[in-house]
């Protein structure tokens, strides 16, 4: 468990990983050329440099919705257009990839589902865990501490 302000990423490839191997097998296949992955990963990299520059959206702050994250990444694109970094093309190639799921989220993320947001799903586990908590004791016949029911209700949770 990680405690702080900096989130946990899931293991695996990070979504900037994930983007060069899907970019480097549309080479590969001849769906793209080797200029439109440099391009297009350099596009990326500045779209996340900005989002960096801007710092996290403050801790009480709602979740946007599918349409404004994609709107705001249309947006971004925009820029990297008028900034001569991708052309149209490249552009749409990449938002294409964001509607897809192929680039633009964490590994392992979810979307969570129609008209519920994180907190939501957040507070519905946190009353599970509470409740779990309230309603068996933390230690076993042995006097040993002992969370494997709360521990499993973790790990069984799915959104």
């Amino acid at each position: 468990m990680q405690i702080g302000s900096t989130p946990m990423m899931p293991p695996g490839p990070s979504p900037r990983d994930q983007a060069v191997a899907s970019l480097e097998a549309q080479v590969e296949a001849g769906e793209i050329t080797a200029d439109d992955q440099d391009a297009m990963l350099e596009a990326l990299d500045a779209m996340h440099a900005e989002r960096m520059e801007n710092g996290p959206p403050p801790p009480n702050s709602t979740r946007p919705t599918k349409e404004e994250i994609q709107a705001n990444f249309e947006s971004m694109l925009d820029d990297q257009i008028e900034a001569g970094t991708i052309d149209q093309d490249q552009a749409e190639h990449l938002l294409e990839m964001f509607e897809e799921g192929e680039i633009g989220r964490p590994p392992g993320a979810k979307e969570p589902p129609p008209g519920e947001n994180g907190s939501a799903m957040m507070e519905e586990l946190m009353s599970a865990i509470l409740t779990q908590m309230q309603s068996s004791s933390a230690y076993d016949g042995s006097g040993d501490q002992s969370d494997t029911d709360v521990t499993s209700l973790l790990a069984d949770y799915t959104a």
